[in-house]
Protein backbone atom coordinates (compact mmCIF):
# COMPACT_ATOMS: atom_id res chain seq x y z
CA UNK A 1 0.00 0.00 0.00
CA UNK A 2 1.11 3.58 -0.58
CA UNK A 3 1.79 5.89 2.34
CA UNK A 4 -1.40 7.82 1.61
CA UNK A 5 -4.06 5.44 0.25
CA UNK A 6 -6.57 7.08 -2.07
CA UNK A 7 -9.55 4.85 -1.22
CA UNK A 8 -10.99 4.08 2.21
CA UNK A 9 -13.04 0.88 2.47
CA UNK A 10 -15.15 0.89 5.62
CA UNK A 11 -16.19 -2.63 6.69
CA UNK A 12 -14.19 -5.88 6.48
CA UNK A 13 -16.91 -8.42 5.80
CA UNK A 14 -16.88 -10.41 2.53
CA UNK A 15 -17.91 -7.44 0.36
CA UNK A 16 -15.28 -5.15 1.89
CA UNK A 17 -12.54 -7.76 1.72
CA UNK A 18 -13.30 -8.54 -1.94
CA UNK A 19 -13.52 -4.80 -2.68
CA UNK A 20 -10.11 -4.13 -1.16
CA UNK A 21 -8.52 -7.16 -2.83
CA UNK A 22 -9.94 -6.35 -6.27
CA UNK A 23 -8.88 -2.70 -5.98
CA UNK A 24 -5.35 -3.64 -5.00
CA UNK A 25 -5.05 -6.18 -7.83
CA UNK A 26 -6.18 -3.40 -10.19
CA UNK A 27 -3.42 -1.08 -9.03
CA UNK A 28 -5.36 1.16 -6.62
CA UNK A 29 -4.17 2.13 -3.13
CA UNK A 30 -6.50 1.11 -0.31
CA UNK A 31 -7.02 1.38 3.41
CA UNK A 32 -9.44 -1.13 5.00
CA UNK A 33 -11.00 -0.54 8.43
CA UNK A 34 -13.60 -2.27 10.58
CA UNK A 35 -15.25 -1.05 13.77
CA UNK A 36 -15.19 -4.50 15.39
CA UNK A 37 -12.16 -5.29 17.59
CA UNK A 38 -11.59 -8.60 15.80
CA UNK A 39 -13.05 -10.81 13.08
CA UNK A 40 -16.56 -12.20 13.51
CA UNK A 41 -17.31 -15.78 14.45
CA UNK A 42 -19.96 -17.90 12.80
CA UNK A 43 -21.24 -19.48 9.61
CA UNK A 44 -23.63 -16.61 8.73
CA UNK A 45 -23.82 -16.42 4.91
CA UNK A 46 -22.30 -19.82 4.08
CA UNK A 47 -23.68 -20.61 0.61
CA UNK A 48 -21.20 -19.72 -2.14
CA UNK A 49 -22.93 -19.52 -5.51
CA UNK A 50 -21.25 -20.66 -8.76
CA UNK A 51 -20.82 -17.11 -10.05
CA UNK A 52 -19.08 -16.09 -6.80
CA UNK A 53 -16.76 -19.07 -7.13
CA UNK A 54 -15.87 -17.93 -10.66
CA UNK A 55 -14.98 -14.50 -9.31
CA UNK A 56 -12.92 -16.06 -6.52
CA UNK A 57 -11.12 -18.02 -9.24
CA UNK A 58 -10.28 -14.72 -10.94
CA UNK A 59 -8.77 -13.55 -7.64
CA UNK A 60 -6.68 -16.72 -7.43
CA UNK A 61 -8.32 -18.13 -4.28
CA UNK A 62 -10.94 -20.57 -5.60
CA UNK A 63 -8.90 -23.70 -4.93
CA UNK A 64 -8.29 -22.77 -1.30
CA UNK A 65 -12.02 -22.11 -0.84
CA UNK A 66 -13.03 -25.38 -2.51
CA UNK A 67 -10.63 -27.39 -0.35
CA UNK A 68 -12.06 -25.89 2.85
CA UNK A 69 -15.73 -26.17 1.83
CA UNK A 70 -18.31 -28.96 1.70
CA UNK A 71 -20.95 -29.67 -0.98
CA UNK A 72 -24.45 -28.32 -0.47
CA UNK A 73 -26.19 -31.09 1.52
CA UNK A 74 -29.46 -32.81 0.66
CA UNK A 75 -32.29 -31.65 2.96
CA UNK A 76 -34.55 -33.98 4.93
CA UNK A 77 -37.82 -32.97 6.63
CA UNK A 78 -38.97 -35.22 9.48
CA UNK A 79 -42.43 -36.43 10.37
CA UNK A 80 -43.61 -34.99 13.68
CA UNK A 81 -44.15 -35.47 16.58
CA UNK A 82 -41.62 -38.33 16.77
CA UNK A 83 -39.14 -36.49 14.55
CA UNK A 84 -37.32 -39.62 13.35
CA UNK A 85 -39.04 -40.70 10.10
CA UNK A 86 -38.26 -38.66 6.96
CA UNK A 87 -41.30 -36.95 5.51
CA UNK A 88 -39.41 -35.82 2.40
CA UNK A 89 -35.90 -35.44 1.00
CA UNK A 90 -34.84 -32.90 -1.58
CA UNK A 91 -31.87 -30.95 -2.90
CA UNK A 92 -31.87 -27.23 -2.17
CA UNK A 93 -29.57 -26.85 -5.18
CA UNK A 94 -29.60 -30.05 -7.26
CA UNK A 95 -26.00 -31.03 -8.12
CA UNK A 96 -25.03 -31.03 -11.79
CA UNK A 97 -21.94 -31.97 -13.75
CA UNK A 98 -19.47 -29.28 -14.75
CA UNK A 99 -19.46 -28.30 -18.42
CA UNK A 100 -17.03 -26.47 -20.68
CA UNK A 101 -18.90 -23.19 -20.21
CA UNK A 102 -19.63 -23.63 -16.50
CA UNK A 103 -16.67 -25.15 -14.61
CA UNK A 104 -18.17 -24.37 -11.17
CA UNK A 105 -21.87 -25.24 -11.54
CA UNK A 106 -22.70 -26.21 -7.95
CA UNK A 107 -23.28 -24.37 -4.71
CA UNK A 108 -20.69 -25.07 -2.02
CA UNK A 109 -20.86 -24.31 1.71
CA UNK A 110 -18.17 -22.53 3.69
CA UNK A 111 -18.69 -20.56 6.86
CA UNK A 112 -18.34 -16.82 6.43
CA UNK A 113 -15.67 -16.69 9.14
CA UNK A 114 -13.54 -19.21 7.21
CA UNK A 115 -14.15 -17.46 3.88
CA UNK A 116 -13.02 -14.20 5.43
CA UNK A 117 -9.84 -15.89 6.63
CA UNK A 118 -9.01 -16.88 3.05
CA UNK A 119 -9.67 -13.34 1.83
CA UNK A 120 -7.59 -11.75 4.60
CA UNK A 121 -4.69 -14.06 3.76
CA UNK A 122 -4.90 -13.02 0.10
CA UNK A 123 -4.97 -9.37 1.16
CA UNK A 124 -1.96 -9.85 3.40
CA UNK A 125 -0.02 -11.21 0.43
CA UNK A 126 -0.54 -7.91 -1.42
CA UNK A 127 0.37 -5.81 1.62
CA UNK A 128 -2.98 -4.95 3.17
CA UNK A 129 -4.13 -5.64 6.73
CA UNK A 130 -7.53 -4.96 8.23
CA UNK A 131 -7.39 -2.16 10.82
CA UNK A 132 -9.61 -3.64 13.53
CA UNK A 133 -11.34 -1.45 16.10
CA UNK A 134 -11.24 1.56 13.78
CA UNK A 135 -14.53 3.40 13.41
CA UNK A 136 -15.63 5.92 10.81
CA UNK A 137 -17.02 8.70 13.01
CA UNK A 138 -17.97 11.15 10.26
CA UNK A 139 -17.06 12.36 6.79
CA UNK A 140 -17.65 15.30 4.50
CA UNK A 141 -17.17 15.61 0.77
CA UNK A 142 -15.60 18.26 -1.42
CA UNK A 143 -15.47 18.26 -5.23
CA UNK A 144 -12.08 16.52 -5.13
CA UNK A 145 -11.91 14.50 -1.89
CA UNK A 146 -13.59 12.97 1.15
CA UNK A 147 -12.44 14.18 4.55
CA UNK A 148 -12.97 11.58 7.29
CA UNK A 149 -12.75 11.45 11.07
CA UNK A 150 -11.66 8.02 12.28
CA UNK A 151 -11.53 6.68 15.83
CA UNK A 152 -8.78 4.10 16.11
CA UNK A 153 -7.07 2.13 18.91
CA UNK A 154 -3.82 3.42 20.35
CA UNK A 155 -1.47 2.32 23.10
CA UNK A 156 -1.39 4.90 25.90
CA UNK A 157 1.73 5.95 27.84
CA UNK A 158 1.17 3.20 30.39
CA UNK A 159 0.36 0.50 27.86
CA UNK A 160 -3.40 0.94 28.17
CA UNK A 161 -5.61 0.77 25.06
CA UNK A 162 -7.32 4.04 24.22
CA UNK A 163 -9.21 5.41 21.22
CA UNK A 164 -7.89 8.49 19.46
CA UNK A 165 -9.40 10.51 16.64
CA UNK A 166 -7.61 10.87 13.33
CA UNK A 167 -8.51 13.13 10.43
CA UNK A 168 -7.64 11.69 7.02
CA UNK A 169 -8.45 12.65 3.46
CA UNK A 170 -9.17 10.20 0.63
CA UNK A 171 -10.25 10.55 -2.97
CA UNK A 172 -13.09 8.07 -2.46
CA UNK A 173 -14.93 6.30 0.37
CA UNK A 174 -16.71 2.94 0.05
CA UNK A 175 -19.18 1.80 2.68
CA UNK A 176 -19.28 -1.97 3.13
CA UNK A 177 -20.15 -1.57 6.81
CA UNK A 178 -23.49 -3.39 6.80
CA UNK A 179 -27.15 -2.51 7.13
CA UNK A 180 -26.57 -0.62 10.38
CA UNK A 181 -23.41 1.07 9.12
CA UNK A 182 -22.50 4.73 9.17
CA UNK A 183 -21.95 5.40 5.48
CA UNK A 184 -25.44 4.82 4.07
CA UNK A 185 -27.08 6.73 6.91
CA UNK A 186 -24.69 9.67 6.62
CA UNK A 187 -25.38 9.87 2.87
CA UNK A 188 -29.12 10.02 3.59
CA UNK A 189 -29.90 7.21 1.17
CA UNK A 190 -33.34 5.66 1.52
CA UNK A 191 -33.51 1.96 2.42
CA UNK A 192 -36.69 0.84 0.71
CA UNK A 193 -38.35 -2.50 1.36
CA UNK A 194 -39.91 -4.44 4.19
CA UNK A 195 -39.05 -5.94 7.57
CA UNK A 196 -41.10 -8.87 8.78
CA UNK A 197 -41.86 -8.94 12.51
CA UNK A 198 -43.87 -12.14 12.21
CA UNK A 199 -40.99 -14.53 11.52
CA UNK A 200 -38.15 -13.65 13.82
CA UNK A 201 -35.44 -16.29 14.00
CA UNK A 202 -32.68 -17.31 16.35
CA UNK A 203 -29.61 -18.20 14.32
CA UNK A 204 -26.22 -19.61 15.22
CA UNK A 205 -23.91 -22.61 15.36
CA UNK A 206 -24.13 -25.54 17.78
CA UNK A 207 -22.18 -28.75 18.34
CA UNK A 208 -24.36 -31.83 17.71
CA UNK A 209 -23.67 -35.56 17.96
CA UNK A 210 -25.97 -38.23 16.54
CA UNK A 211 -27.00 -36.59 13.26
CA UNK A 212 -25.90 -37.56 9.76
CA UNK A 213 -23.29 -34.91 8.85
CA UNK A 214 -24.15 -35.16 5.15
CA UNK A 215 -27.81 -34.13 5.52
CA UNK A 216 -29.55 -30.83 6.21
CA UNK A 217 -32.12 -31.69 8.91
CA UNK A 218 -35.46 -29.87 9.41
CA UNK A 219 -38.38 -30.28 11.82
CA UNK A 220 -41.73 -28.50 12.01
CA UNK A 221 -43.20 -25.79 9.82
CA UNK A 222 -41.76 -22.39 9.01
CA UNK A 223 -44.91 -20.59 10.18
CA UNK A 224 -44.87 -22.31 13.61
CA UNK A 225 -42.25 -24.22 15.57
CA UNK A 226 -39.42 -24.84 13.13
CA UNK A 227 -35.79 -25.95 13.46
CA UNK A 228 -33.16 -26.28 10.74
CA UNK A 229 -29.77 -27.89 11.40
CA UNK A 230 -27.33 -27.65 8.50
CA UNK A 231 -23.98 -29.47 8.63
CA UNK A 232 -20.84 -27.35 8.26
CA UNK A 233 -17.22 -27.88 7.29
CA UNK A 234 -16.39 -28.15 11.02
CA UNK A 235 -16.91 -31.74 12.30
CA UNK A 236 -20.04 -32.07 14.49
CA UNK A 237 -20.89 -28.36 14.16
CA UNK A 238 -24.29 -27.50 12.68
CA UNK A 239 -25.64 -24.10 11.71
CA UNK A 240 -29.17 -23.63 13.04
CA UNK A 241 -32.26 -21.57 12.28
CA UNK A 242 -34.95 -21.60 14.96
CA UNK A 243 -38.40 -20.02 14.98
CA UNK A 244 -41.47 -20.33 17.17
CA UNK A 245 -44.22 -18.09 18.58
CA UNK A 246 -43.28 -18.85 22.18
CA UNK A 247 -39.56 -18.17 21.86
CA UNK A 248 -38.18 -15.23 23.83
CA UNK A 249 -35.41 -14.17 21.49
CA UNK A 250 -33.78 -11.64 23.81
CA UNK A 251 -33.58 -14.06 26.73
CA UNK A 252 -32.14 -16.87 24.60
CA UNK A 253 -29.34 -14.65 23.30
CA UNK A 254 -28.47 -13.77 26.89
CA UNK A 255 -28.78 -17.36 28.11
CA UNK A 256 -27.67 -19.82 25.38
CA UNK A 257 -28.13 -22.79 27.71
CA UNK A 258 -31.89 -22.42 27.19
CA UNK A 259 -31.50 -23.60 23.60
CA UNK A 260 -30.77 -27.26 24.40
CA UNK A 261 -34.21 -28.15 25.82
CA UNK A 262 -35.84 -26.25 22.93
CA UNK A 263 -33.83 -28.28 20.42
CA UNK A 264 -34.95 -31.49 22.13
CA UNK A 265 -38.58 -30.36 22.16
CA UNK A 266 -38.61 -29.25 18.51
CA UNK A 267 -36.93 -32.41 17.21
CA UNK A 268 -38.70 -34.90 19.48
CA UNK A 269 -35.32 -36.67 19.65
CA UNK A 270 -34.60 -37.16 23.37
CA UNK A 271 -32.24 -40.13 23.18
CA UNK A 272 -30.28 -40.34 19.94
CA UNK A 273 -29.16 -36.70 19.55
CA UNK A 274 -26.79 -34.93 21.93
CA UNK A 275 -26.72 -31.13 21.75
CA UNK A 276 -23.44 -29.61 22.94
CA UNK A 277 -22.00 -26.13 23.19
CA UNK A 278 -23.52 -23.19 21.34
CA UNK A 279 -20.61 -21.69 19.40
CA UNK A 280 -22.34 -18.51 18.29
CA UNK A 281 -25.88 -17.15 18.16
CA UNK A 282 -27.89 -14.07 17.33
CA UNK A 283 -31.41 -13.00 16.40
CA UNK A 284 -32.58 -12.37 12.87
CA UNK A 285 -35.61 -10.67 11.32
CA UNK A 286 -36.32 -11.23 7.62
CA UNK A 287 -35.40 -7.99 5.83
CA UNK A 288 -35.69 -7.23 2.14
CA UNK A 289 -34.40 -3.73 1.45
CA UNK A 290 -32.20 -1.74 -0.92
CA UNK A 291 -30.95 1.80 -1.37
CA UNK A 292 -32.42 4.17 -3.92
CA UNK A 293 -28.93 4.66 -5.39
CA UNK A 294 -25.52 3.11 -4.85
CA UNK A 295 -23.46 6.29 -4.65
CA UNK A 296 -23.51 9.97 -3.88
CA UNK A 297 -20.61 12.12 -5.00
CA UNK A 298 -17.36 10.40 -4.05
CA UNK A 299 -18.95 7.93 -1.65
CA UNK A 300 -20.27 4.47 -2.61
CA UNK A 301 -22.10 1.67 -0.84
CA UNK A 302 -21.93 -2.06 -1.54
CA UNK A 303 -23.03 -5.34 0.00
CA UNK A 304 -25.32 -5.19 3.05
CA UNK A 305 -24.82 -1.43 3.18
CA UNK A 306 -26.74 -1.23 -0.10
CA UNK A 307 -29.17 -4.16 0.11
CA UNK A 308 -30.24 -6.86 2.54
CA UNK A 309 -31.91 -10.13 1.66
CA UNK A 310 -33.96 -12.82 3.30
CA UNK A 311 -32.06 -15.99 4.22
CA UNK A 312 -34.17 -17.69 1.52
CA UNK A 313 -31.97 -18.47 -1.47
CA UNK A 314 -28.66 -17.56 0.18
CA UNK A 315 -28.08 -14.51 -2.04
CA UNK A 316 -26.96 -11.61 0.16
CA UNK A 317 -23.22 -12.22 0.41
CA UNK A 318 -23.00 -13.33 -3.22
CA UNK A 319 -24.74 -10.22 -4.54
CA UNK A 320 -22.40 -8.07 -2.46
CA UNK A 321 -19.35 -9.76 -3.97
CA UNK A 322 -20.60 -8.84 -7.43
CA UNK A 323 -21.08 -5.24 -6.28
CA UNK A 324 -17.42 -5.15 -5.29
CA UNK A 325 -16.18 -6.61 -8.56
CA UNK A 326 -18.31 -4.18 -10.58
CA UNK A 327 -17.02 -1.08 -8.81
CA UNK A 328 -13.39 -2.03 -8.13
CA UNK A 329 -12.01 -2.08 -11.69
CA UNK A 330 -13.80 1.15 -12.59
CA UNK A 331 -12.63 3.00 -9.50
CA UNK A 332 -9.07 1.75 -9.96
CA UNK A 333 -8.95 3.06 -13.54
CA UNK A 334 -10.20 6.45 -12.38
CA UNK A 335 -7.68 6.74 -9.53
CA UNK A 336 -4.91 5.74 -11.97
CA UNK A 337 -6.11 8.57 -14.25
CA UNK A 338 -6.82 6.10 -17.04
CA UNK A 339 -10.60 6.61 -17.12
CA UNK A 340 -12.98 9.56 -16.76
CA UNK A 341 -14.95 9.94 -13.53
CA UNK A 342 -18.13 9.47 -15.55
CA UNK A 343 -17.28 5.75 -15.69
CA UNK A 344 -18.22 5.55 -12.00
CA UNK A 345 -21.84 6.44 -12.83
CA UNK A 346 -22.21 3.03 -14.45
CA UNK A 347 -21.83 1.31 -11.05
CA UNK A 348 -25.26 2.53 -10.03
CA UNK A 349 -26.62 2.04 -13.55
CA UNK A 350 -25.54 -1.60 -13.73
CA UNK A 351 -26.16 -2.79 -10.16
CA UNK A 352 -29.51 -1.19 -9.30
CA UNK A 353 -31.64 -3.22 -11.78
CA UNK A 354 -29.86 -6.47 -10.89
CA UNK A 355 -30.37 -6.07 -7.14
CA UNK A 356 -33.98 -4.90 -7.56
CA UNK A 357 -34.80 -7.96 -9.66
CA UNK A 358 -33.00 -10.26 -7.23
CA UNK A 359 -34.94 -8.86 -4.26
CA UNK A 360 -38.22 -9.39 -6.10
CA UNK A 361 -37.14 -12.96 -6.75
CA UNK A 362 -36.25 -13.53 -3.10
CA UNK A 363 -39.58 -12.01 -1.99
CA UNK A 364 -41.42 -14.52 -4.16
CA UNK A 365 -39.27 -17.37 -2.83
CA UNK A 366 -39.90 -16.29 0.76
CA UNK A 367 -43.64 -16.20 0.14
CA UNK A 368 -43.46 -19.73 -1.24
CA UNK A 369 -41.39 -20.89 1.74
CA UNK A 370 -44.09 -19.58 4.07
CA UNK A 371 -46.71 -21.67 2.26
CA UNK A 372 -47.26 -25.03 3.94
CA UNK A 373 -46.27 -28.03 1.85
CA UNK A 374 -49.76 -29.54 1.85
CA UNK A 375 -51.46 -26.37 0.65
CA UNK A 376 -51.81 -25.26 -2.96
CA UNK A 377 -49.23 -22.61 -3.81
CA UNK A 378 -50.69 -19.44 -5.22
CA UNK A 379 -50.16 -19.78 -8.98
CA UNK A 380 -49.22 -16.16 -9.61
CA UNK A 381 -46.72 -16.14 -6.72
CA UNK A 382 -45.12 -19.27 -8.09
CA UNK A 383 -44.93 -17.97 -11.64
CA UNK A 384 -43.52 -14.66 -10.46
CA UNK A 385 -40.81 -16.57 -8.61
CA UNK A 386 -40.11 -18.69 -11.68
CA UNK A 387 -39.90 -15.59 -13.90
CA UNK A 388 -37.52 -13.91 -11.49
CA UNK A 389 -35.44 -17.06 -11.24
CA UNK A 390 -35.30 -17.33 -15.02
CA UNK A 391 -34.79 -13.74 -16.11
CA UNK A 392 -32.24 -12.83 -13.46
CA UNK A 393 -30.13 -15.87 -14.19
CA UNK A 394 -31.36 -17.86 -11.21
CA UNK A 395 -30.06 -17.94 -7.68
CA UNK A 396 -26.90 -19.53 -9.07
CA UNK A 397 -26.32 -16.04 -10.57
CA UNK A 398 -24.68 -17.40 -13.72
CA UNK A 399 -27.07 -15.43 -15.91
CA UNK A 400 -26.83 -12.08 -14.12
CA UNK A 401 -25.91 -9.48 -16.73
CA UNK A 402 -25.89 -5.80 -17.63
CA UNK A 403 -27.07 -5.85 -21.25
CA UNK A 404 -28.73 -2.45 -20.79
CA UNK A 405 -25.56 -0.65 -19.65
CA UNK A 406 -24.54 2.53 -21.45
CA UNK A 407 -20.94 1.27 -21.77
CA UNK A 408 -21.90 -2.12 -23.25
CA UNK A 409 -21.73 -2.38 -27.03
CA UNK A 410 -23.11 -5.20 -29.19
CA UNK A 411 -22.82 -5.06 -32.98
CA UNK A 412 -24.69 -8.31 -33.52
CA UNK A 413 -28.15 -8.12 -35.05
CA UNK A 414 -30.90 -7.90 -32.39
CA UNK A 415 -32.38 -11.27 -31.55
CA UNK A 416 -36.09 -11.51 -30.91
CA UNK A 417 -35.45 -14.08 -28.17
CA UNK A 418 -33.39 -11.64 -26.12
CA UNK A 419 -34.92 -10.20 -22.97
CA UNK A 420 -36.11 -6.63 -23.37
CA UNK A 421 -33.87 -4.35 -21.35
CA UNK A 422 -36.65 -2.08 -20.12
CA UNK A 423 -38.68 -5.02 -18.87
CA UNK A 424 -35.68 -6.30 -16.93
CA UNK A 425 -34.94 -2.95 -15.36
CA UNK A 426 -38.56 -2.40 -14.34
CA UNK A 427 -39.17 -5.92 -13.08
CA UNK A 428 -42.16 -5.98 -10.75
CA UNK A 429 -45.60 -7.48 -10.23
CA UNK A 430 -46.51 -6.95 -13.89
CA UNK A 431 -43.36 -8.59 -15.23
CA UNK A 432 -44.40 -10.79 -18.18
CA UNK A 433 -44.19 -14.52 -17.76
CA UNK A 434 -45.06 -17.45 -19.95
CA UNK A 435 -47.96 -19.72 -19.22
CA UNK A 436 -46.07 -22.76 -18.00
CA UNK A 437 -47.37 -26.09 -16.83
CA UNK A 438 -46.79 -26.66 -13.13
CA UNK A 439 -44.43 -29.50 -12.27
CA UNK A 440 -41.85 -30.34 -9.64
CA UNK A 441 -38.80 -29.77 -11.86
CA UNK A 442 -39.92 -26.43 -13.29
CA UNK A 443 -38.70 -24.22 -10.49
CA UNK A 444 -35.22 -25.73 -10.21
CA UNK A 445 -34.51 -25.86 -13.94
CA UNK A 446 -35.97 -22.57 -15.20
CA UNK A 447 -32.64 -20.79 -14.88
CA UNK A 448 -30.97 -23.30 -17.22
CA UNK A 449 -33.32 -22.39 -20.08
CA UNK A 450 -32.36 -18.76 -19.71
CA UNK A 451 -28.64 -19.48 -19.68
CA UNK A 452 -28.84 -21.02 -23.14
CA UNK A 453 -29.99 -17.85 -24.92
CA UNK A 454 -27.62 -16.41 -27.58
CA UNK A 455 -24.57 -14.72 -26.10
CA UNK A 456 -24.79 -10.94 -25.89
CA UNK A 457 -22.69 -8.04 -24.69
CA UNK A 458 -23.26 -7.57 -20.97
CA UNK A 459 -23.49 -11.31 -20.32
CA UNK A 460 -21.09 -13.39 -18.24
CA UNK A 461 -18.10 -14.48 -20.32
CA UNK A 462 -18.15 -18.29 -20.59
CA UNK A 463 -15.16 -20.51 -19.92
CA UNK A 464 -13.50 -22.87 -22.43
CA UNK A 465 -11.10 -25.70 -21.48
CA UNK A 466 -8.74 -27.71 -23.67
CA UNK A 467 -6.68 -24.78 -24.93
CA UNK A 468 -3.20 -25.07 -26.35
CA UNK A 469 -1.13 -22.03 -25.39
CA UNK A 470 1.24 -20.92 -28.15
CA UNK A 471 2.19 -17.63 -26.52
CA UNK A 472 1.57 -16.17 -23.09
CA UNK A 473 3.04 -13.44 -20.87
CA UNK A 474 6.38 -14.50 -19.42
CA UNK A 475 5.13 -14.48 -15.83
CA UNK A 476 2.12 -16.69 -16.54
CA UNK A 477 2.14 -20.36 -15.53
CA UNK A 478 1.14 -22.97 -18.12
CA UNK A 479 -2.64 -23.11 -18.38
CA UNK A 480 -5.29 -24.73 -20.53
CA UNK A 481 -8.59 -22.84 -19.92
CA UNK A 482 -9.95 -19.44 -20.89
CA UNK A 483 -10.77 -18.41 -17.32
CA UNK A 484 -7.02 -18.48 -16.63
CA UNK A 485 -6.36 -16.27 -19.65
CA UNK A 486 -8.94 -13.63 -18.71
CA UNK A 487 -7.68 -11.02 -16.27
CA UNK A 488 -9.29 -9.40 -13.22
CA UNK A 489 -7.13 -6.31 -13.78
CA UNK A 490 -7.24 -5.87 -17.57
CA UNK A 491 -9.73 -5.80 -20.39
CA UNK A 492 -9.19 -8.89 -22.56
CA UNK A 493 -9.60 -8.42 -26.30
CA UNK A 494 -10.47 -11.85 -27.74
CA UNK A 495 -9.96 -12.08 -31.49
CA UNK A 496 -11.67 -15.14 -33.00
CA UNK A 497 -9.91 -14.88 -36.34
CA UNK A 498 -6.55 -15.92 -37.79
CA UNK A 499 -6.62 -13.34 -40.59
CA UNK A 500 -3.37 -11.37 -40.17
CA UNK A 501 -4.93 -8.14 -41.40
CA UNK A 502 -7.84 -8.46 -39.00
CA UNK A 503 -5.59 -9.17 -36.03
CA UNK A 504 -3.08 -6.48 -36.89
CA UNK A 505 -5.66 -3.74 -37.38
CA UNK A 506 -7.37 -4.55 -34.08
CA UNK A 507 -4.10 -4.42 -32.17
CA UNK A 508 -3.07 -1.18 -33.85
CA UNK A 509 -6.27 0.39 -32.60
CA UNK A 510 -5.51 -0.86 -29.10
CA UNK A 511 -2.33 1.19 -29.22
CA UNK A 512 -4.43 4.27 -28.49
CA UNK A 513 -5.31 2.92 -25.05
CA UNK A 514 -3.25 1.99 -21.96
CA UNK A 515 -1.47 -1.29 -22.61
CA UNK A 516 -1.18 -2.07 -18.91
CA UNK A 517 -4.99 -2.15 -18.75
CA UNK A 518 -5.68 -4.15 -21.95
CA UNK A 519 -4.42 -7.50 -23.25
CA UNK A 520 -4.82 -8.89 -26.76
CA UNK A 521 -5.72 -12.58 -27.08
CA UNK A 522 -5.84 -14.29 -30.49
CA UNK A 523 -8.00 -17.44 -30.43
CA UNK A 524 -7.11 -19.82 -33.27
CA UNK A 525 -9.08 -22.73 -34.61
CA UNK A 526 -7.30 -26.11 -34.38
CA UNK A 527 -4.06 -26.19 -36.38
CA UNK A 528 -4.59 -22.72 -37.82
CA UNK A 529 -1.42 -20.79 -38.63
CA UNK A 530 -0.60 -17.23 -37.62
CA UNK A 531 2.16 -15.09 -39.03
CA UNK A 532 5.12 -14.49 -36.70
CA UNK A 533 4.68 -10.73 -37.10
CA UNK A 534 1.15 -10.78 -35.71
CA UNK A 535 2.00 -13.31 -33.02
CA UNK A 536 4.84 -11.08 -31.84
CA UNK A 537 2.56 -8.16 -30.95
CA UNK A 538 -0.20 -10.22 -29.31
CA UNK A 539 -0.11 -10.85 -25.56
CA UNK A 540 -1.61 -14.33 -25.97
CA UNK A 541 -1.97 -16.75 -28.87
CA UNK A 542 -4.15 -19.71 -27.94
CA UNK A 543 -5.44 -22.62 -29.97
CA UNK A 544 -9.00 -23.79 -29.30
CA UNK A 545 -7.91 -27.42 -29.62
CA UNK A 546 -11.26 -28.95 -28.55
CA UNK A 547 -13.50 -26.30 -30.11
CA UNK A 548 -15.04 -25.19 -26.81
CA UNK A 549 -14.14 -21.51 -27.16
CA UNK A 550 -15.62 -21.12 -30.65
CA UNK A 551 -18.69 -23.04 -29.51
CA UNK A 552 -19.22 -20.93 -26.37
CA UNK A 553 -18.61 -17.68 -28.24
CA UNK A 554 -20.92 -18.54 -31.10
CA UNK A 555 -21.27 -15.05 -32.54
CA UNK A 556 -23.47 -13.67 -35.30
CA UNK A 557 -23.10 -11.41 -38.31
CA UNK A 558 -19.31 -11.77 -38.67
CA UNK A 559 -18.69 -10.43 -35.18
CA UNK A 560 -15.32 -11.92 -34.30
CA UNK A 561 -14.04 -9.55 -31.59
CA UNK A 562 -15.11 -9.89 -27.95
CA UNK A 563 -14.01 -7.56 -25.16
CA UNK A 564 -14.19 -9.10 -21.67
CA UNK A 565 -14.12 -6.68 -18.75
CA UNK A 566 -12.08 -7.26 -15.57
CA UNK A 567 -15.27 -8.31 -13.75
CA UNK A 568 -15.78 -11.21 -16.16
CA UNK A 569 -18.68 -9.66 -18.09
CA UNK A 570 -18.61 -9.11 -21.85
CA UNK A 571 -18.20 -5.40 -22.51
CA UNK A 572 -18.49 -5.61 -26.28
CA UNK A 573 -19.13 -7.95 -29.22
CA UNK A 574 -17.82 -6.26 -32.36
CA UNK A 575 -17.42 -6.56 -36.09
CA UNK A 576 -15.66 -3.26 -36.74
CA UNK A 577 -12.65 -1.24 -35.70
CA UNK A 578 -14.98 1.72 -35.28
CA UNK A 579 -16.93 -0.26 -32.70
CA UNK A 580 -13.73 -1.15 -30.86
CA UNK A 581 -12.77 2.51 -30.60
CA UNK A 582 -16.30 3.41 -29.56
CA UNK A 583 -16.26 0.89 -26.71
CA UNK A 584 -12.87 1.84 -25.32
CA UNK A 585 -13.62 5.56 -25.71
CA UNK A 586 -16.44 5.06 -23.20
CA UNK A 587 -14.09 3.36 -20.73
CA UNK A 588 -10.67 4.98 -21.07
CA UNK A 589 -9.35 8.48 -21.46
CA UNK A 590 -7.87 8.98 -24.90
CA UNK A 591 -4.29 10.24 -24.73
CA UNK A 592 -3.56 13.75 -25.94
CA UNK A 593 -2.14 13.83 -29.46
Amino acid sequence: MSAHPEILVCGAGPSGLVMALALLRNGASVRLIDREPTSRLGQRGAGIMPRSLELFHALGISQDIIEKSIPAPKAVVYQMPEGTQPLSKFDMWPPVEATAKYPFPNVIMLGQDHLEQVLRTALREVGCEVEWGTTLVSFEQSPSSVRTVLSRPHNGPNGEHIQINETSTFRYLIGTDGARGVVRKALGLSFLGETSNAHNLVVGDVMVHGLDPKLWHMWGQFENNWLSLRPTEVPYMFSFLLSGPEIDHTTIVQRPELLKPIFVEYTGRRKDIVFGDVVWLSTYRPNIRMVNKFSSGRVFVAGDSAHIHSVTGGQGMNVGIQDSFNLAWKLALVTRNLAPESLLDTYNEERTPVVAAMLNQITALLQETRTEKNQAVDVRTRRTAISAWKYNGGVLQLGVNCRWSSIVLDEQSPDETDLDDDEFADFGDDFPFEEEEENEDEFSSANDAYLERPLGAGDRAPDAPGLVIHKHPASTKPISRLFDVLSDSKHSLLIFNDNPNRCSSAMRLLGSFPRDAVQAVIVLRPQAQLSPEVSAVADWVIEDHNGHAYSAYSLREDCDIVVVRPDGLIGAILRSGKGLLRYFDAVFKRPSL
